[in-house]
């Protein structure tokens, strides 16, 4: 065939796809999906804005899980990105702020009511399903893969909860996993929005699997083709593509600092946490003197009414089951859009990009602890999740 019509098939395919494309919902064009034998993939393809979820996406991954999960020629499910910066950097709070103060309440608050349920639902999925992290896993892409049974990082990998430094608190089911992780950490991270990068993630228990990304290739082939929604089996199999440290030293960044998390976070409001940090940074352990001074930073760029929320929060939510901890989330973030704070943090971080919220109240002094407790914790909110399916649980069954 000539140069000539070999490149007008080129581009007449092209416009094709071009055509397909414009016509395809949104949900489905963010969120593809792909086959081979019994195993089914979801691939996020929102890389321009890091894969951040909008509404279409979560129905569409929705859709996915019910089809999936229904159907005997399915045995497990994939979930990754095809982006090499971003498995998902968060929910698209920029949208679900702008729809609030629009007067659009209740599309606003739908948002958080599909997105919960679908946490709900990777959670107490009948099959296994394995999140395969890279990049940016942030908010409610944590959602997205920390219920997973299998969740699978490699050295790009980075983790963060930082909703404090916009206004809002750790959601997407962070009052469930955060204070399951070992000791204080998951309230260290949840009052900080520390990041956590590549095998970190496995040492603090949010990850189940380290893999190098040069073998994620390989290990998406052997899941796809495995033909068992075995659980056993899938760890097996992906344990085939693990690797371990080069040598015995375990390289978890807060490894010194552990001790040091557990006795700082151990207290039940943020003044003491923050005292018991002014003490620690006369430690005699600089390590540990100079993550003492960063953690006291950090915390005072948050909103001081996320943070005295997200403790509470966190406490709360180590007494709850899941499904107790997604309908009190739902709650907090209706009582949360009504806060100045929200859309304060929103616009300045995510809109004008830059560190100079202006929160109300200004300090922790200024934030009544017990009015604040009043106010957001109610045994009834008006807005329920509703679940795919009516299970409870207060471990992880995997």
């Amino acid at each position: 065939m000539a140069e000539s019509s070999l490149k007008a098939t080129a581009v007449s395919r092209l416009d094709g796809i071009q055509r397909m494309l414009s016509t395809t919902p949104e949900g489905e064009k963010h969120v593809l999906t792909a086959s081979n034998q019994t195993g089914r993939a979801m691939v996020l393809n929102r890389p321009k804005a890091l894969n951040s979820l909008t509404m279409p996406m979560v129905e569409s991954i929705q859709r996915n899980l019910r089809d999936w999960e229904g159907s005997d020629l399915c045995d497990l499910i994939i979930l990754k990105s095809n982006s090499p910066k971003a498995f998902c950097a968060g929910g698209d709070v920029v949208q679900v702020s702008r729809e609030w103060k629009s007067g659009n309440r209740p599309g606003a608050m739908k948002f958080f009511q599909n997105e919960y349920q679908m946490n709900h639902h990777i959670a107490t999925l009948k099959k296994p399903m394995v999140a395969i992290l890279n990049g940016y896993t942030m908010g409610g892409g944590v959602g997205l893969s920390v219920h997973a049974p299998f969740r699978v990082a490699n050295e790009t990998t980075v983790f963060a909860m930082p909703e404090t430094k916009i206004g809002f608190f750790p959601d997407v089911g962070a009052s469930f996993f955060l204070p399951r992780l070992d000791g204080q950490t998951g309230v260290y991270l949840g009052l900080t929005g520390q990041m956590l990068k590549g095998r970190d993630l496995l040492y603090a228990g949010i990850a189940t699997h380290y893999v190098p990304s040069e073998r994620y290739p390989m290990l998406e082939q052997r899941l796809l083709g495995l033909g068992t929604s075995d659980f056993d089996a899938v760890n097996a199999a992906i344990e085939e593509f693990v690797a371990q440290p080069e040598d015995s030293h375990i390289d978890y960044s807060l490894a010194e600092v552990r001790d040091a998390i557990d006795t700082c976070f151990q207290y039940n409001t943020v003044e003491a946490i923050v005292q018991a940090l002014e003490e620690t940074v006369k430690a005699a352990n600089p390590t540990v003197t100079t993550w003492a001074q960063t953690t006291l930073k950090q915390l005072s760029q948050m909103s001081p009414s996320s943070l005295k929320l997200t403790l509470e929060q966190l406490r709360r939510g180590a007494q709850l089951n899941i499904q107790q901890t997604f309908a009190m989330e739902l709650g907090l973030a209706e009582k949360r859009l009504q806060s100045h704070d929200m859309h304060e943090g929103i616009e300045a971080l995510l809109v004008r990009k830059s560190n100079d919220a202006q929160w109300d109240p200004a300090t922790l002094d200024e934030v009544d602890v017990e009015a604040l407790g009043a106010e957001y914790f109610k045994p009834e909110y008006q807005y329920k999740p509703g679940f795919v399916h009516d299970v409870a649980f207060s471990e992880y069954p995997h």
